[in-house]
């Protein structure tokens, strides 16, 4: 998506993955204007902050997704190295006596 629209001040305002009527033009991908039009014109100390606050979320959606992969007979606890096999039955067991409590 680097084909971008325009407002009559000349700002991006919006991106495509392809030519549009109103996306003609295409930026490269490292182009100032396209990054500060992704992040939202954030500063980088402000976006790793995000990153960081985020990852706890992503976190618990990849262990619900790993779960729902092995309910569904996707992948195997066993298909995962063994550290691996303990830390997800470790926090499956915590979650289990939070949710009990």
């Amino acid at each position: 998506m680097r084909y971008v629209a325009r407002d009559t001040e000349g700002k991006v305002v919006a991106i495509f993955d392809r030519p549009h009527p109103a996306a003609p033009e295409y930026l490269d991908e490292n182009d100032p204007e396209l990054i500060a039009f992704v992040t939202g014109g954030r500063s980088e100390e402000a976006m790793r902050e995000y990153l960081q606050s985020s990852d706890s979320d992503l976190l618990r959606i990849i262990e619900d997704l790993i779960s729902v992969l092995i309910d569904n007979n996707v992948i195997l606890l066993t298909d995962f190295p063994d550290h691996a096999q303990q830390k997800l039955m470790r926090r499956q067991n915590i979650r289990e006596k939070l949710q009990s409590t």
